[in-house]
């Protein structure tokens, strides 16, 4: 008995799988499903091997029933996964488990929730043991996309890279899942998990490939801008769809949101206003997380904020500024407190934009500061006489 299943439920108890098989026979045969076998295959068990793929050729027939309840179809579903079990060969298991999962997902049914709550339980079942799990999980994949729900199954993004790893899935293979996820994300209006299958999409070009993908790095570009919790963006120059699009308005308008501040974007708004208006993305959206942008580069290195500063270089009114400060706070752009009386903003921390080789230095520097001042703290404490380094407190 192959050991590759994590979870069985088998819905006959107590008898033999030859049996168990003759029963869903019996039953698919009065929904008019029409099998060949030869004479008295109900004694022989070498039969159980021509009869499983027809049982799970004619699977589907159980949604045409209008009489059969979910929990019925659900019990047989899990019954021919028992059977799959049997076999002793992974080839077979591999060929007979893509067989099944295509036979639910292909089928002209209005019952897709209940579709997609099968196919679900079977990739718990397999997960990534064995390699048809890929054809399961890109039509697990398309099943949520269309009910716009996902149970019964987590999507994990991590896990599944780790899958495509151990299924030594291609190039293409891992483009296609990546893409099936990030619709299945948007689908399930799961903005940062869409983005992030995005972006695992396009890593996947090089860059004499790059061009193939311009309308995805597109669409990531605009997804980044639009969405209003992602402020950091210079990890998508890295990749080559993305400087694929050089030259193009989308690539200046994302250099705006990666290093720029609100002059650059208002200036390049007046200058491309019809491209703007035509975003997946609004003019004033685009005003308010650059106004946070600007702020964030305008805190890098500093302790305090001028409340006229802010007034003069982010277009604010005086009376918007607190408001402004605290949603920068919780947006973790920065970190920090208001002096209200003193008209000031205090910082203690910023977020970088960008991390290049001088933020790299920087830690880099404090690292080296920490471990000497770690040494002298050990060095005093071996004579006996303990005293902190300088600059610490």
């Amino acid at each position: 008995m192959s050991n590759v299943l994590n979870l069985v439920a088998p819905s006959f108890i107590g008898i033999s799988y030859l049996n168990q098989a003759m029963e869903m026979k019996n039953a698919l045969e009065k929904f008019g499903a029409k099998f060949d076998l030869p004479a008295k295959s109900d004694k022989n068990e070498d039969a159980f091997l021509d009869l499983l793929p027809q049982l799970i050729k004619h699977f589907p027939k159980y949604f045409d029933n209008p009489n059969n309840t979910d929990a019925e179809i659900e019990a047989a579903f899990f019954s021919v996964i028992s059977m799959i079990q049997l076999l002793s060969q992974v080839d077979q298991i591999e060929a007979f488990s893509k067989d099944l999962s295509n036979a639910v997902f292909n089928h002209n049914s209005d019952r897709v929730a209940l579709k997609s709550k099968l196919l679900g339980h079977q990739l718990n079942c397999y997960q990534p043991l064995l390699k048809s799990t890929y054809d399961l999980l890109t039509n697990v994949l398309r099943l949520v996309k269309e009910i716009k729900q996902v149970r019964h199954f987590t999507l994990d993004t991590k896990q599944i890279i780790g899958w495509l790893v151990k299924w030594d899935s291609d190039v293409q293979e891992q483009r296609d899942i990546f893409r099936l996820l990030y619709e299945a994300f948007s689908a399930l209006n799961e903005g940062e998990n869409a983005i992030e299958a995005l972006v695992q999409l396009l890593r996947l070009y090089t860059e004499n490939e790059a061009v193939e993908a311009k309308s995805d790095a597109h669409l990531c570009v605009i997804s980044h801008i639009a969405h209003p919790k992602i402020f950091v963006m210079d990890h998508l120059l890295d990749l080559h769809p993305i400087r694929a699009l050089d030259g193009q308005l989308i690539y200046e308008l994302l250099q705006i949101f990666v290093t720029g501040d609100i002059n650059d974007y208002v200036e390049f708004y007046n200058n491309n206003i019809d491209f703007v208006e035509k975003l997946a993305v609004t003019h004033d959206e685009n005003l308010k997380k650059m106004r946070l942008l600007t702020l964030a580069s305008m805190a890098q290195g500093c302790e305090q904020l001028e409340f006229s500063d802010l007034i003069e270089n982010l277009k604010l009114e005086k009376d918007d500024v607190e408001t402004f400060v605290i949603e920068a706070i919780g947006a973790k752009l920065i970190r920090g407190k208001i002096n209200e009386p003193e008209e000031k903003v205090l910082i203690s921390s910023t977020t970088n934009r960008t991390f290049t080789n001088t933020e790299w230095n920087i830690i880099k520097n404090k690292l080296e500061n920490w471990q000497k001042n770690l040494n002298a703290v050990q060095e005093s404490m071996k004579s006996g006489y303990f005293t902190l380094p300088l600059g610490t407190s």
